[in-house]
């Protein structure tokens, strides 16, 4: 996924009739002449705590944040929300770890250095080698205030507790197949049949109850209502009466409880279930709301760039370009992770227009790009799902969507060395597709989740369109040149960063040969 780079250039010779041109504020249409190297340093700074989603603006911490943190951006919870329903009889129950506020700043820095080289007086190649530094902030406070829910006894007792609740389901499957027995001898329906209509019943509580404990296929649940909450005494009271039930029938031996939370969830217990590899965790590889941050090569672009028409007062240049699948691959057992690039090969081509009239300087910049199908190892679930099993992983056939971008930048040269205006830039993006590698891949994570689920949920955000606007100053000299700009995103469509850029330029040229 590649977002719209304003590249922000700064003022030079100008190789159009010999005059000294006002800088441009995205790609100059200017080449080294021959022989001479052109190298640009332009590190870039964003930042950002929230994001443009289909559904508006959103902190990039609300999933966890709000009075009632629950099944909303956690699909394990509000799985166990239905469970709990069904097993305790209350049918408005709402799942709630407690009251939540995390928050989370994110940071992208870009040390890109170019270097270009002029092979005739129109003609340049240049190699682009981007490093990158990706950081993240959070910090979360989580309050028992108002919670219903605490940590399955399954992951801070494994073995005793499923011992107990081993014995409880035994007891409960027992007493079931002796009912199913009493219910096989009834007449068909409609006739009435006491012990047909109670199993019917009881196995709905006790799948939803094992489901409650378990989960569902390889997926276990972390979370279990707590025994002093409504529902747990609701759930305890059900059992209660089902076992009573079981007496009228003259089936005995159903006399355990089943082992629900004792205590409300703490932070370092949500840590522990984040980091816990079971299937009662989620199996993040370290305990994201700390500040952490990563420091490698980004995708490295080679490109060469050919000057169409050098008027006077108008300037057009072509550029294709060649990103490389060098950058470092996130993981998807990262929570709060940022991409350091797409490891994909792209191919780009750019249309850039210079026109200037006195001191006004206009840059238009358009620029095509299509990104060529890889694979990705992703946790399949929807874009809003927060907290995912590590069951839920696969590495998928990835289609990354095509994209455009236009930049628009009018300048003023206010003095003969110095420059200030207005950047635009315009985004978007074509839907990325995913897909199995294969029937089997599909088999296996539906048999791991315990239902199906299709690649294509990952299709749903990655429509992207974006808006940013800016301004840029810039300063020449005979031997450098130096810029910066800041520049907002101010409106986006599906999964956008709300983000700050800054970006500070510095260019040197030397003639080689």
């Amino acid at each position: 996924m590649r977002i719209l780079r304003i590249v922000i250039l700064l003022v030079s010779p100008a190789l159009t009739g010999g005059a000294m041109l006002a800088a441009q504020a995205v790609e100059r249409t200017d080449v080294p002449a021959r022989g001479v190297l052109r190298v640009t340093f332009d590190p870039r700074i964003m930042t950002w705590n929230d994001q443009f989603t289909d559904a508006g603006r959103m902190k990039l911490g609300a999933p966890l944040t709000g009075d009632t943190v629950g099944g909303r951006y956690i699909p394990v919870v509000a799985r166990l929300e239905q469970n709990v329903r069904v097993a305790s009889g209350l049918s408005s129950f709402v799942a709630s770890l407690g009251a939540g506020l995390l928050s989370v700043r994110q940071e992208r820095r870009t040390y890109p250095t170019t270097a270009e080289l002029g092979l005739t007086s129109r003609l340049s190649v240049s190699l682009m080698v981007p490093m990158v530094r990706v950081e993240t902030r959070a910090s979360l406070q989580l309050s028992n205030r108002g919670a219903n829910l605490g940590v399955n006894p399954l992951v801070l007792n494994a073995l005793g507790a499923r011992g107990t609740d081993s014995a409880f389901f035994a007891q409960f499957d027992m007493a079931l197949a002796q009912l199913d027995q009493q219910a096989a001898g009834c007449a068909a329906p409609p006739t009435p049949c006491m012990p047909r209509d109670s199993s019917a019943r009881w196995h709905a509580v006790r799948d939803a109850l094992h489901g409650s404990v378990y989960g569902v296929g390889q997926t276990g649940s972390p979370f279990l209502p707590l025994d002093s909450s409504a529902a747990g005494q609701a759930i305890d009271t059900a059992v209660a009466r089902i076992q009573q039930g079981f007496l009228t029938f003259a089936i005995a031996g159903f006399d355990t409880t089943v082992a629900l939370a004792a205590d409300t969830l703490t932070g370092g217990a949500f840590e522990q279930i984040l980091l816990n590899p079971d299937p009662n965790g989620f199996g993040y590889t370290s305990v994201p709301f700390v500040r952490n941050f990563r420091y490698r090569l980004g995708d490295v672009e080679l490109a060469a760039k050919y000057r169409v028409l050098a008027g006077a007062h108008y300037a057009a240049a072509v550029q294709a370009l060649v990103r490389l699948p060098t950058g470092a691959k996130d993981s998807a057992s990262d929570l709060l992770r940022q991409s350091i690039g797409d490891h994909q090969l792209d191919l780009e081509g750019q249309l850039t227009q210079e026109l200037s009239v006195g001191p006004l300087w206009l840059n238009v910049a358009v620029r095509a790009g299509m990104q060529r199908p890889g694979t990705q190892v992703r946790r399949v679930a929807p874009w809003d799902a927060f907290l995912v099993p590590a069951a839920a992983t696969a590495d998928l056939r990835w289609d990354p969507g095509d994209y455009v971008g236009v930049d628009v930048a009018p300048l003023v040269r206010l003095a003969s060395e110095f420059a200030a205006g207005f950047t635009a830039g315009y985004f978007t993006k074509a839907r990325d597709h995913y897909a199995f590698q294969s029937t089997q891949d599909s088999v296996a994570l539906a048999t791991r989740m315990g239902f199906a689920t299709p690649a294509s949920v990952l299709d749903q955000g990655t429509a992207q369109r974006w808006l940013r606007l800016g301004f840029a100053v810039t300063y020449h000299a005979p031997s450098v040149e130096g810029g910066f700009s800041i520049e907002q995103t101010v409106s986006g469509a599906g999964l956008v960063a709300g983000a700050t850029v800054y970006r500070l330029v510095l260019r040197a040229t030397r003639k080689l040969f």
